[in-house]
């Protein structure tokens, strides 16, 4: 019994796709905090008249903007499923052609 048969590989591709992709999702909300938070420059959560700038303002949106990130965990699924799909039926058409 192999361990990598081609489902459990495209099992595997299919689940390290998911973690990998939420994993930069993550990171990316978090480097959209970093720069809103240079802003903020007493460090008291909000912004005042001297801290808001158009800079400021374009942090502010990229961190308000989070629709898509916070439905990643959910629509990343069917592209880590499809990925894994593509993946299993390579690897059952290279088995088949090397026999």
């Amino acid at each position: 019994m192999k361990f990598f048969t081609p489902f459990r590989f495209a099992a595997l591709v299919a689940v390290l796709t998911y973690l990998f992709l939420n994993a930069y999702v993550l990171y990316q909300s978090s480097q959209y905090d970093k720069e809103l938070a240079k802003f903020d420059l007493n460090q008291d959560g909000f912004f005042t008249k001297n801290e808001i700038s158009q800079q400021q303002q374009v942090a502010m949106s990229n961190v308000t903007r989070d629709t898509a990130r916070n439905f990643a965990p959910y629509t990343l699924i069917p592209v880590a499923m499809f990925l894994g799909l593509l993946v299993y039926f390579v690897v059952r058409l290279i088995k088949i052609f090397l026999r």
